[in-house]
């Protein structure tokens, strides 16, 4: 504790610290504080599906879709029946108009589970702001 009391805010040390303090910061709509935290917890733990999941999906919201893409890739090659990574993967390609791999994915996100109308609603909105 502080001397008023307050608790002490220590730097986070180990991965999953800065995973909690970067969902913490996405969650309050701060998805560039959010990338830093979950880099330093990728760089300690590379091989982590969650955090680089967390990883992905905070450059997605930045609008960073190549390094969006390369997080899920990542993930999908740790476990491949992940029908998120493949749905966000297929929302990056689409945003930067690789539209054939955007339907694979989304095809590969639906056998694994994904809902086709909320997918497609999404991809169709990311398209339209292409334009």
């Amino acid at each position: 504790m502080s001397p008023d009391g307050a608790p002490i805010d220590f730097p986070p040390q180990t991965a999953d610290e800065f995973f909690q303090r970067g969902l913490k910061s996405a969650q309050l709509g701060f998805p560039d504080r959010a990338a830093t935290d979950f880099e330093e917890a990728a760089w300690l733990e590379p091989d982590n599906q969650e955090i680089q999941f967390n990883l992905g999906t905070a450059y997605l919201s930045m609008g960073d879709f190549e390094q969006a893409i390369n997080n899920f890739t990542r993930v999908i090659a740790m476990n491949p029946e992940a029908s998120d990574a493949y749905g966000n993967r297929a929302v990056a390609h689409t945003a930067i108009g690789e539209d054939d791999k955007s339907e694979k994915d989304v095809a590969e996100a639906i056998r694994l589970g994904a809902p086709p109308d909320g997918l497609a609603a999404i991809i169709e909105y990311v398209k339209n702001q292409r334009k």
